[in-house]
């Protein structure tokens, strides 16, 4: 029996106008009872974590270039100044917290491309040796996320997993494996919100083939694991434990099969955007999150914006305004700190658009961004050096965060993981330990 009365709406509920045209619904308080994704928890928490690759322009201080293009704020405190690369953020001074000194000790001896890998996971992972282990964003999915149609949503501008050491994803199984990364904004549009061409019935019949073969292969690995040495049973062990989390999506989507995708104009995004135009290329990605968080349809993203090193599709970005690649940029290789800085301000420019969204869409007593933590970043700072990130935490305002200054740590005291350990409990996943974390940061939830 259903307990819905007349005022209120489902959490789908779209506006339909001349031709047809659909617009989701914004986060109303009458739609607090929807959905089961929110019938416990009348407006959802939500984390997303960004990431971009190489490091920021810091020029020292005897640098013609310092006053204008240093990443990090002048000051401390409440009483900071921003540069015209950070110019952006000064209309979001109170939703945010510019952050230095924090880093994961075990990344700061690797190459500086490869800590991308760890951004997340804090995992014991450096010049020596790899093994990764789950990310922070996959924990708070495993909580936050199983109550929506996607349970975490993987971007990267490249796509897939890449290659141990340069991969393409930030997110990873409880097991350290990669989960591929989408970088196809359109099929991201119609995995959240497109119509299926398929049937149910012929959905479900798809839904039952990929079961009867998970099947099979979860019986037959059975007696294939007595014929093994230690090792290969490890890698086997691994290899069905990403099977389990298969079976798992499977019943995940038969439970969704039935119910309808929040209804979104195409329109509303660019979901054929390319590089070649690059603020709608990037703000594209930001406009499909802010529709899936608007529309309830996940709660957990994860987006790499660019690949660590050169070479890659990612690398060549800058290229686009006329700038050297990135990777060139981060060597001043052609270029100097100014060039580099105005890609940070074009970033910068576009995270602040992202940030616009999100506080203008107003959500219970509201915002959207007040219900979400937001970080920013990369695990550079320097080029290749692996310390001091540079870091912005945005959003939070009812999940107790304090925000309006830049915090300086001091990284032999306090480590990333620390904060990662204060994000997962402000959103609800109960957490007192994660990877190299020895203690929490909570201060940044105190006045």
């Amino acid at each position: 029996m259903s307990h819905m009365k007349s005022w209120h709406l489902d959490r789908r509920q779209v506006l339909r106008g001349a031709g047809g045209l659909a617009l989701g619904l914004p986060s109303m308080d009458a739609m607090s009872f929807a959905s089961d994704a929110t019938s416990n928890n009348n407006t959802p928490k939500r984390v997303a974590c960004f990431f971009f690759p190489n490091g920021v322009a810091l020029p020292t201080e005897s640098d013609e270039f310092h006053a204008d293009w240093h990443w990090f704020p002048r000051g401390s405190g409440y009483d900071y100044k921003l540069n015209q690369s950070t110019a952006s953020f000064e209309r979001h001074r109170e939703q945010l917290t510019f952050l230095s000194g924090l880093s994961h000790p075990s990344g700061r001896h690797m190459a500086g491309h490869g800590v991308s890998d760890v951004y997340l996971t804090a995992g014991p992972v450096d010049a020596n040796s790899y093994n990764n282990t789950i990310s922070m964003d996959q924990v708070i999915a495993n909580q936050i996320g199983i109550n929506t149609r996607i349970q975490s949503l993987v971007l990267s501008t490249g796509g897939g997993v890449g290659t141990t050491g340069r991969t393409h994803t930030l997110s990873f199984t409880k097991t350290g494996q990669p989960i591929p990364a989408e970088d196809n904004i359109r099929r991201c549009f119609n995995l959240l919100f497109g119509k299926d061409d398929t049937s149910l019935r012929d959905a479900r019949q798809q839904l039952l083939l990929k079961k009867s073969m998970l099947d099979g292969i979860l019986e037959d690995s059975k007696s294939l694991k007595t014929r093994l040495n230690t090792r290969d049973r490890v890698k086997l062990d691994e290899y069905l434990a990403s099977m389990r989390d298969y079976e798992r999506r499977i019943q995940r989507m038969e439970i969704w099969l039935d119910k309808p995708k929040a209804e979104i104009a195409e329109a509303s995004i660019s979901v054929d955007a390319t590089s070649a135009n690059m603020q709608d290329y990037v703000r594209a990605f930001y406009d499909l999150i802010f529709h899936a968080f608007q529309t309830d349809s996940t709660r957990v993203v994860t987006h790499m914006l660019g690949i660590e090193g050169g070479g890659s599709k990612s690398d060549h970005f800058p290229e686009a305004l006329g700038l050297r690649p990135h990777h060139a940029l981060s060597h001043r290789k052609g270029s100097n700190f100014k060039d580099w800085g105005l890609w940070d301000k074009f970033m910068n420019e576009n995270f602040a658009y992202f940030l616009d969204r999100l506080s203008n869409a107003e959500e219970g007593d509201g915002s959207v961004l007040d219900r979400s933590l937001i970080m920013y970043g990369c695990s550079t700072s320097k080029t290749h050096l692996a310390r001091n990130y540079p870091l912005i935490l945005a959003g939070g305002k009812q999940l107790g965060i304090k925000h309006g200054q830049f915090r300086q740590f001091d990284e032999s005291q306090v480590r990333l993981a620390d904060m990662y350990v204060s994000m997962m409990n402000a959103v609800g996943v109960e957490t007192q330990q994660f990877g190299d974390s020895t203690r929490n940061l909570d201060e940044l939830f105190q006045a």
